[in-house]
Order: C-alpha cells, then structure tokens, then sequence
C-alpha cells in the first residue's frame, strides 16, 4: 500500500492570524532567593504562633502549676475555704479546743478509707484534705486520682504526700511522686511523711539517710516552687533528727492540745476521728493557712 502525501499546513491568504505563545518568564537566582528566605520566614512566623497558642492553652488548662516549673509559684492562688462555726466536724477537736483565726479543719486520708463520699466531708465542714500520693518508687495510692477529682468538685482544697522508704534513692522517689502528682499553685503543698513503718526495714546510717531525704525535696521543691511539708514520727526524729525542718513548714502530731511549737503550719489533732462521708477511722487536722503559706513560699519577697 502506497501512504497519503502529509497535508500542506503552511498559512494561506486570509487564515486568521494566530496569537503565538508567550515564553515562559524566568527568574535569577537572587530573585528565587529572595522568595525562598521570605517564605520560610512566614513558615517559622506561622510556627511560632502555634507554640505560643499551644503554650497558653496549657497554662489554663494543665495539670501543672504555670509558675512552679520556673522557681516561683503563685502563693496566692492557693485558697482554702471557711470552717463554718456550726460546723460538726469541729466536735473532733481536743477538749476546750477551738480553730483560731485564719485556721481551717482537715482531714488527711488514704486508700485505708476506702472510697469517701466527699460532698458529705464538705457538709461536714472539712475545708482541705491531704491525700497520700506515693509510696517509696513502686507504689501510688489506688484511691489517688478518685479522692483528688472528689475533693476538687466538693469545694475541699487537696495536697498530696509521699511516704518516703529508705530502700529506694530519694531522687527515684521523687520522681515518683511527681509523675503522680504534678505541681498545681491552687493546691496545698507537697508533704513528705517521714516514718519508719511500712515495708521498708532498711537503717542506713544518719550522713545517707538525710542525703536521700534532701534529694527528694531538692527535686520537688525546684518541680513545684515551693518548700515541702515536713511531717515525722517520734522514732524518725530520735533516731536520725530533722535537719530538713529548718525554713520548712512543720505538721506536728499532739492529741490532747495545740503543739508547744508556736511555729507549726499543721496540727494533726487525732489518728481516730470521725467524720461524715469516711467509713471508720480518719487523722484529723488544723491548718493555719497564712503559716502555710508563707513557710512554704520561695518567692524573696514573701
């Protein structure tokens, strides 16, 4: 078979002239330099602004204090509220005792009370709780999170404590605790439960039983922005003294009437109270809020 000749595309007379296309516009190597620096510094501008939002959000809504990470808690967020004066709870007190000004009825609890029916602790008058957290590195109390949650939604302000062992590095401990109860301003200071029952038989000798406990609070007082809680049995204190009490604040224990310390921050008045919304048996405390306060402030100015 023979092809077809291709067909004559040249233009004829009176073809409609067509428009020929325009040649692609190139750019010199500055100019896509210019445009790549400026797009990239509207990308880190766009990044930066996610971080920032990002960092606000967390500030209102996180678990953590915003000040307590960089060395300086905000002490007045903290509120504990009124005990009423008709309040039943004030039944547990010692004889003759009554709450001075400034000071507040409590309660300090563990998963030894089982599950607590917080609203009626806070018709009871209890205005704070303290609430074991952790125990040693292997242990958070299993009634942490419930009592944390039920104290907050009744109006009863919570702290958390650790019970420290001396079978673990007081730095392990501490994180811990921290994981399990990380820095809050609105909530009570952290508290250290220094004691020698439990599981833990251990002795070491005075030098490293004080480094360990100095290694705890070291961790939690930079995490949290605040001096720690000291509160200690007799036989901790006959046996290894309390150096760390200094410029801390003290829960002493004194069942019959007000410590003869005149500078304490927590009185626990009994380990056999009663109130309502705890089955069986609960530590009854005072709080002197102002005392508390500002023993437990880091802040220079304080």
């Amino acid at each position: 078979m023979t092809s077809s000749p291709p067909p004559d595309r040249s233009p004829r007379p009176g073809d409609p002239v067509r428009p020929r296309s325009r040649p692609r516009q190139k750019f010199t190597r500055e100019q896509v330099r210019r445009r790549q620096i400026v797009a990239g510094g509207c990308l880190a501008l766009v990044i930066l602004l996610v971080v920032i939002s990002c960092s606000a959000i967390l500030g209102r809504h996180g678990g953590g204090g915003g000040g307590a990470l960089g060395g300086g808690a905000d002490d007045s967020a903290m509120s504990v509220p009124a005990t009423p004066a008709d309040a039943p709870a004030l039944s547990q007190l010692p004889k003759d005792a009554s709450l001075g000004g400034e000071e507040a009825l409590g309660i300090d609890v563990s998963a030894h009370q089982g599950e607590i029916d917080w609203t009626k602790v806070r018709g009871d008058g209890i205005s704070f709780a303290y609430m074991k957290a952790t125990e040693g590195t292997g242990f958070t109390d299993p009634q942490l999170n419930a009592n944390w949650r039920g104290a907050r939604g009744a109006g009863v302000t919570p702290g958390a404590y650790h019970y420290f062992t001396l079978c673990s590095p007081g730095a392990d401990q501490a994180k811990a605790f921290l994981e399990a109860v990380p820095p809050s301003d609105d909530a009570l200071p952290p508290a250290l439960d220094l004691e020698f029952d439990g599981a833990c038989e251990k002795r070491p000798e005075a030098k490293q039983a004080k480094e360990e406990v100095a290694a705890f609070i070291d961790a939690v007082e930079k995490a949290w922005g605040r001096r720690v809680v000291l509160y200690s049995s007799r036989e901790w204190r006959d046996h290894y003294g309390l150096d760390a009490t200094e410029d801390r604040p003290d829960w002493l224990y004194n069942d019959g009437s007000r410590p003869v310390q005149g500078d304490w921050a927590l009185w626990q008045t009994r380990f056999d109270g009663s109130v309502a919304g705890v089955k069986g048996d609960v530590d009854i405390d005072v709080l002197r809020t102002e005392v508390l306060r500002a023993s437990s402030s880091m802040n220079d100015d304080a």
